[in-house]
């Protein structure tokens, strides 16, 4: 019985780590953008990018991998959009979003392929 307990404390744990890690990186474009007048696109757990690409101290300890796209149909000069991934099974989320507009969403797996700006589960 205190087995699904514990494994939902996990996932809490994990999500925290993805939001700590989302809120980072948004923090390093941020100042990238003052110095350039730009934001940097990467893919999930690039090496190479100016920036932390994962939520934790190194890439095989993170909770999640993070991308940065440009917002929609925005160029990279006026909107990021910060995409974290679990790298272990979460019940409840397949990503959490934060964009430099100050958006904060998931999709979660009940909602799946949907972005939903939950405050209970994704961003409490």
């Amino acid at each position: 019985m205190a087995y699904p307990s514990y494994v939902k404390q996990i996932e809490k744990g994990r999500r925290n780590e993805c939001r700590a890690g989302l809120l980072r990186t948004m923090q390093q474009q941020e100042r990238y953008f003052t110095q350039q007048n730009t934001y940097v696109a990467f893919t999930a757990g690039a090496t190479s990018a100016p920036m932390a690409a994962f939520s934790g101290d190194g890439l095989a300890k993170s909770a999640c991998t993070i991308s940065a796209q440009a917002c929609g149909s925005d160029a990279l000069t006026a909107c990021i959009q910060l995409t974290a991934t679990p790298r272990q099974a979460d019940s409840s989320i397949n990503y959490l979003y934060f964009d430099s507009r100050n958006n904060k969403q998931c999709d979660l797996k009940s909602n799946a392929g949907t972005k939903v700006a939950d405050t209970t589960i994704c961003w409490p």
